[in-house]
């Protein structure tokens, strides 16, 4: 155990989290994501759209084809190239009070232009599956019918900073008149804030923020939390929630500090983000469920302003989608590019990422696969020796040229020190955030900010610097 110094236990500890807890809390929503193949996403208070972001991007192919296209064969293994599928997003919606997070997440998630000169050196990705983008401005307590029916909500460090008002009404919005699937929560744990001072710390300590409401004597990661739930408390708040709505939910958390804690509290104190998987079960109908969600709605009696469009983007799939050419001409293609490049062997992924195959597949990589078992010039190398791991399952180009030249010959630049004259450092220009330097969106970055999240409140503040990672 480390020793702490005397004079150090009226300071914080030091406490970090590798990945950046922002990115743990991102990936335990894509994950649960990918893990139930959901299609259609709304994400409530979605700020500059870094969740809605890399939900927009294309999948690198299709769900595997129907029988009528491929007909299975029960003996060989089938290829999905990674063990975690990939998300075949169709639908996406993102909500926020924040027009100038909006027009930031509506310029994030926008279809590339086809007007961008592409070099050799550059990735092609073809968008297979057509998706629709929606943002809208408004507030979480007002109904929207577009989301009714909606497979999957995320709110994402997101209600802690809803006015005492607006709680009430999150739960009968969400998950009674919008009734998804699945609803993903996170929120951070007050019980892990005793993680960044010594158990017998002073209260001046801790760096934070006391409860603006005055409820409790509590510390706050961040001025504009209006609470911060336990892990108990949260739990509790989840248990009743889910038996209240008809949901099954599973609670647990992300984000353990790299550094071992002194006092060996690691398991007392849990996690850094409480996290909570609600998903529908038998109990009640749909039609109740909205029932009665509309019925708190109204007694409630909310100021409200309804939800506005604020884009709407369509990403076109290609217009070969599902049109595939027959496994003869797949493995013709395979052939000419191999031979093109002078390669008896590629992997799998190396050759779908080139343009003309995936096409002539139609975006089914299984046909890639059928159409070089079929080939008399071509074999696929499954295991290369060392296990059934897709990711390095080969193709073999057989019967080829004899006196092929190495792609990097004696008297040509080698690949270590050839640089592409289109590539500068630094020579790609991002956009500027919507916030000013310093500044982040309260529901994504290391350190949330405040913004309104509400029509009829204007709390929190729009200029607010940056701090330590543990603010999350």
């Amino acid at each position: 155990m480390d020793i702490i110094p005397e004079d150090g236990y009226d300071q914080e500890l030091k406490v970090t989290f590798q990945p950046e807890l922002y990115l743990q809390r991102r990936i335990w929503i894509l994950d649960l994501l990918r893990k139930e193949s959901i299609t259609q996403v709304l994400d409530v208070g979605c700020g500059e759209g870094q969740l809605l972001s890399p939900l927009s991007q294309a999948a690198s192919w299709l769900s595997p084809p129907p029988p009528s296209i491929l007909p299975p064969k029960n003996s060989e293994p089938g290829y999905t190239g990674n063990p975690i599928p990939n998300l075949h997003i169709s639908h996406l919606h993102g909500l926020d009070v924040s027009q100038p997070d909006l027009e930031f997440a509506a310029r994030s998630t926008a279809p590339s232009s086809d007007d961008i000169p592409l070099s050799q050196f550059h990735i092609h990705h073809n968008r297979w599956e057509e998706l629709e983008v929606k943002l809208w401005q408004g507030g979480l307590e007002v109904v929207n019918e577009e989301f009714v029916n909606i497979e999957c909500i995320v709110s994402m460090e997101v209600i802690e900073h809803l006015p005492p008002e607006i709680v009430p009404a999150f739960a009968p919005v969400l998950l009674g008149v919008y009734h998804p699937e699945f609803l993903l929560i996170t929120t951070p744990s007050y019980t892990y804030n005793s993680r960044f001072t010594a158990p017998n710390a002073p209260t001046s300590a801790r760096q934070g923020f006391v409860d603006p409401t005055g409820r409790t004597d509590r510390i706050f990661r961040h001025d504009d939390h209006q609470f911060e739930w336990t892990f108990e408390e949260f739990r509790e708040w989840c248990d009743e929630t889910a038996k209240e709505w008809g949901y099954a939910v599973e609670v647990s958390g992300v984000g353990r500090a790299v550094q071992p804690d002194p006092w060996g509290r690691e398991k007392e104190l849990g996690y850094a983000t409480s996290v909570a998987c609600f998903k529908k079960n038998n109990t009640m109908q749909d039609c109740e469920r909205g029932r009665r969600g509309r019925e708190v709605v109204t007694e409630l009696a909310l100021p409200s302003k309804e939800h506005e469009l604020f884009s709407k983007h369509i990403h076109r799939s290609h217009p070969s989608s599902q049109k595939p050419k027959s496994l003869v001409e797949v493995a013709e293609a395979v052939v000419e590019k191999m031979d093109h490049f002078h390669e008896t062997f590629m992997r799998v992924e190396e050759l779908w990422f080139e343009p003309e195959i995936s096409v002539a597949c139609g975006g089914w990589i299984e046909l890639l696969i059928r159409a070089a078992e079929e080939s008399e010039s071509l074999s696929v190398m499954r295991d290369g020796g060392i296990g059934n791991d897709e990711k390095i399952w080969m193709i073999q180009r057989l019967g080829g040229p004899t006196n092929l030249v190495p792609p990097w010959s004696a008297n040509s630049e080698s690949s270590l020190d050839y640089i592409p004259p289109e590539w500068e450092p630094e020579g790609r220009v991002f956009e500027d955030s919507a916030k000013a330097d310093g500044e982040f969106s309260w529901n994504n970055s290391e350190l949330e900010t405040g913004n309104e999240w509400s029509e009829n409140n204007n709390w929190g503040s729009s200029n607010e610097a940056g701090g330590a990672d543990w603010r999350d």
